[in-house]
């Protein structure tokens, strides 16, 4: 590249319109004031050598948070930024052609720059008015994508005139913003840091539908009402309520992993927040993602605005419940609120209150119950687990130990389970590390 093409380059980048948000990311507003510089002819040598320093400052701060590279900064910027382009394509519908003609000028444009060489950017300085000298001392950034673990969606393919349409395919299927960057949110209230008053999780729990042992009717009850809500079809409303530690929510939360890339998407909702239900609906109302706004060890002591709330958007609130969304909760009581003798004694209207207080449980069209295992079904739990971290123990011995383990802890539920694996497989581990620092060392050879 030269620098005419460069000045080329910097013309095209000016006519963006769609996605002209991007040039405001500081990874890449830093990557176009350094071309700027070049082709300036007032720049000296030190306008030019700082614009340099800048830009490598952008690339290290973007490394720094796992994001190294500037196709990766772009590529973020254009699929997880709001923006008028990306609401409009995810809204459905026919879109405009000037739309997809705008996209597919911007991400051409993007693809161009991201993929100057970092050794080439310092040629062109030097062809600007750049010493050699200054330039064998500035370092050059690496042009990695990103790490290990990055996002599969982030494809440098997207940044080519073709990829329009694709970029386009998913603000369909993933929503915008917050929604599309981040597999699942939780409520926190609106503030400065979360105007929409929810924080995205990077990192959700990386438990998955095939790591979990038993309750296979109740998980397939689960599964196949999700696959209807990702379908556009009907879906339910679904209490999970049971025995402490038996896997409803760890069942909930391996739906996020198997689904996530399907579109569907988890909203996480304290039971002291369900009075914000209506505003989380709101938001999640004109996204074309599927949410499960997910509701953990749900319990109520009184009628309350919490217990109102809940119940209202379930049936029987003025506002319909959007068709994108259902409400998955878990409760240790199979009717959700406490109850007291004193009700029934004291109580005129008897009947009327315990109808009140089982009114909640009744408005969920689903309710699906996990039962403590019995001796068996642990061990099974037990043995199924270790078999899945390579453990090759003997058995008949193990199984003693899983006994005493559960007896010791007044339970056999499968939390109780995978703690029990988890020491097991912590001992092996310190086990092999001792006996491999135990080795003596070989003498070396003459």
């Amino acid at each position: 590249m030269d620098l005419n093409e460069l000045r080329t380059l910097l013309l095209d980048l000016s006519c963006m319109t769609a996605l002209r948000h991007v040039l405001d990311n500081p990874a890449i507003e830093a990557l176009t004031d350094l071309c700027v510089a070049c082709v300036d002819d007032r720049s000296s040598q030190e306008d030019i050598t700082d614009a340099y320093c800048r830009t490598y400052n952008a690339w290290l701060a973007a490394a720094a948070q796992g994001r190294g590279g500037f196709v990766r900064e772009a590529l973020e910027a254009v699929l997880f930024e709001e923006s008028p382009a990306a609401a409009l394509c995810a809204a459905g519908g026919e879109l405009p052609y000037s739309l997809m003609s705008a996209m597919s000028h911007d991400l051409e444009c993007l693809g161009r720059l991201t993929a100057i060489e970092p050794a080439m950017f310092l040629l062109l300085c030097e062809r600007a008015g750049m010493s050699g000298g200054t330039a064998v001392r500035l370092p050059v950034w690496e042009p990695v994508l990103g790490g290990e673990q990055t996002d599969p969606r982030l494809d440098s393919e997207l940044l080519t005139r073709e990829g329009a349409q694709r970029v386009a395919e998913f603000f369909r299927r993933h929503g915008t913003g917050i929604f599309a960057r981040y597999p699942g949110c939780t409520w926190t209230g609106v503030d400065a840091a979360h105007p929409m008053g929810l924080r995205g999780v990077s990192q959700p729990d990386p438990i998955r539908l095939e790591d979990l042992v038993l309750y296979e009717e109740q998980r397939s009850a689960l599964i196949e009402n999700t696959r209807r809500l990702l379908e556009g079809r009907p879906a339910c409303n679904i209490l999970l309520y049971g025995d402490k530690g038996t896997g409803k929510s760890a069942t909930v939360k391996a739906l996020l992993n198997d689904f996530w890339q399907e579109g569907l998407r988890i909203v996480e909702v304290q039971p002291a927040h369900l009075t914000n239900l209506p505003a989380i609906f709101a938001c999640l109302r004109t996204q074309p993602c599927k949410f499960i706004v997910f509701v953990d060890d749900l319990a109520f002591n009184d009628s309350c605005p919490e217990y109102t709330a809940l119940k209202t958007v379930l049936e029987g609130g003025l506002e319909a419940r959007p068709g994108n969304v259902v409400v998955y909760a878990t409760s240790n009581r199979r009717n959700i609120v406490r109850q007291r003798f004193s009700e029934r004694q004291d109580d005129v209207n008897e009947r009327d209150t315990l109808e009140e207080k089982f009114s909640l449980a009744d408005r969920f069209d689903l309710r699906l119950t996990f039962l403590e295992p019995s001796l068996e079904e642990y061990f099974t739990i037990c043995r199924r687990l270790l078999e899945a971290r390579g453990w090759e123990g003997e058995w008949e011995e193990t199984e003693a130990r899983a006994r005493a383990w559960s007896v010791s802890r007044a339970g056999r539920s499968p939390r109780i389970a995978r703690q029990f694996v988890d020491f097991i497989i912590g001992e092996r581990v310190k086990d092999e590390d001792e006996a491999a620092g135990s080795e003596p060392e070989k003498p070396e050879e003459a």
